[in-house]
Formats: C-alpha cells, structure tokens, sequence
C-alpha cells in the first residue's frame, strides 16, 4: 500500500492531517514504537494502490473515504495470503517450517500490521471488514498461488510507480514522533515491493511450483507466465502508462539511440513501467469479488 501517497492526498485537502495523527498517540500505540516503525519501513505499496471501490472515482478526497480505501487494500492482501496458507490444497507445499511458508508468512504479517495500524487510525469510522472470495482458481494448487501472487505483487509496483510523481518531494511531517521525508521512505518502500515480487516470481521457478525456469525474477518484455495480460499491458492513455514491453524512455529507442545497440527484451527488463488506477481496479475486480 502506497501509505505515503495517502498522506498526500489527504493533506491536498485537510493541510492539518499530518499533524493529528501524529497526536493520536492513543489509537496508534496499540502497535507499540517499534511496530510503527515496521508499519512505515516495510508497508507494500499492494496491488490495490489504484483499488477505488471506496469511492468509486479515481480521485479520493474525503478523509475517511482515502484511509478505508487504505484499509480495503490491505484486508484483501492480508486475505489472499492467509487463506493461502490455510488452504488445504496448499498443505503439502507451505508445510511448516519449510523457506516457502516462512516467506508467505512474513508478507501476510506485513499486511496484517497495516490493517491494525488503519483500523486504529479510523476507530469508529472504520468500514466493516468485506469477505473476500478469490475463486476455485487462486488456491486450487501450489502452482496456480504463486501464478496469482506474481500477478498481485507485479501489479502493485507498477500501481505504486504510477502514484510515485504525486508525493512532494519536501514533505517531513512527524509520525508516530519521528520526522520522514516521505518521498524517500516511499522509495525505500517501493524497493521492498519489488523485491517481494522478485522472490515470488524466484518461487515459481522450483520444482513443486512446475519448474518454469524461464521465468526471471524481474519482467521481460511482457511477458505474463499465465498471469492475466493486462498486467503487463498498457495503461490509459497509453502514452503515460506504457506497456511493459516499452523501449522508449525521456523519447529515445533505447534498442539503438543511445550509442549501443540492445535488445529489446533488455531494454524493457531494465525498466518498470507504471500503471494508471482505472486498469489496476479493472485488473483486481476481475480476479477477487468483495
């Protein structure tokens, strides 16, 4: 979840936001010091950067309307990882204590984290929780998880990276009694994102996953490895929110314009493309039903 982002928006129309919750201390220390700290360095920005049920528009300006859009994201990530891990047909491969449960485990307790700290933040504002149904698919074997994970964390940091320009790049408010630069903790955040990605795509490629040693831990091309499309496709308008397969970035080819001549599947492997919030919610509401 693009936490930072939030903040933005909600200070474009409520310039005071940052300060007050900074002052509610009693809401937010049910996570504790270090768990605020956790919450802020480790939050994924999520495949529901763009998820605008809340609302129902792209742009959201209510106080509580931006921060239960928040919590909606986090509840169905926090969603899709739990069930996942209690899922029987997942038994046999997220068996307790093996690499592949722990690394599940670790992103489902990032996400439950952020519900904690938005439900807190909210208080009696707080939307009842929705019961998310990913399908007969989603869990239905280890393989087709992973094939559902990579297309939900790919996702997100092209979600994320379409959100990024928006966060000033001189905002320091102080939260939970620390000063940030936010434009820097989102950045460090986005990193994270991207390495969850990596390591789920890394995952795909073992044995029990179907051994699809083709898929590398960042996107060529694009390339989807049985994720839906539109994921790695173009955003609206296309020209802002290219295609993963771009080769164009600051208007040079970067395939022979720089000097050198690249392939493609280089050129587009070396650059994440963002994705506007209209096709991340038609992406997300075509696999979860809430």
């Amino acid at each position: 979840m693009n936490l930072f982002q939030i903040i933005t928006e909600l200070e474009k129309v409520d310039p005071e936001i940052a300060d007050r919750l900074t002052h509610r201390r009693s809401a937010l220390n049910a996570l504790g010091s270090f768990g605020k700290k956790v919450a802020l360095a480790a939050a994924p920005i999520a495949i529901g950067s763009a998820f605008n049920k809340a609302v129902g528009q792209n742009t959201l300006t209510a106080v509580n309307d931006v921060l239960n859009y928040a919590l909606l994201l986090e509840r169905l990530e926090y969603a899709f990882y739990d069930q996942a891990l209690r899922a029987p047909t997942l038994a046999a491969n997220l068996t307790s204590g093996s690499a592949a449960r722990g690394a599940i485990e670790t992103i489902r307790t990032h996400e439950l984290a952020h519900v904690n700290l938005l439900t807190a933040a909210l208080g009696s504002a707080a939307a009842a929780a929705p019961t998310f149904d990913f399908g007969t698919t989603a869990f239905s074997n280890y393989a087709s998880f992973l094939t559902f994970a990579q297309a939900f964390e790919d996702t997100g940091v092209r979600a994320y990276k379409g959100q990024a320009g928006n966060i000033p790049r001189t905002l320091n408010p102080t939260v939970g009694g620390t000063q940030v630069n936010l434009l820097t903790v989102a950045l460090q955040i986005h990193s994270v994102e991207a390495r969850h990605a990596a390591h789920i795509r890394y995952m795909r490629r073992g044995a029990t996953a179907g051994a699809q040693t083709t898929i590398m831990p960042w996107i060529v091309g694009a390339e989807s490895n049985g994720a839906p499309t539109p994921v790695y496709g173009a955003g609206v308008p296309a020209a802002n929110f290219p295609a993963e397969s771009n080769i164009m970035q600051a208007g040079l080819t970067l395939t022979t314009g720089i000097g050198a001549t690249y392939t493609e599947a280089d050129v587009s492997a070396a650059f994440d493309e963002p994705l506007d919030n209209t096709t991340v919610t038609n992406i997300a509401r075509s696999v979860v039903k809430f």
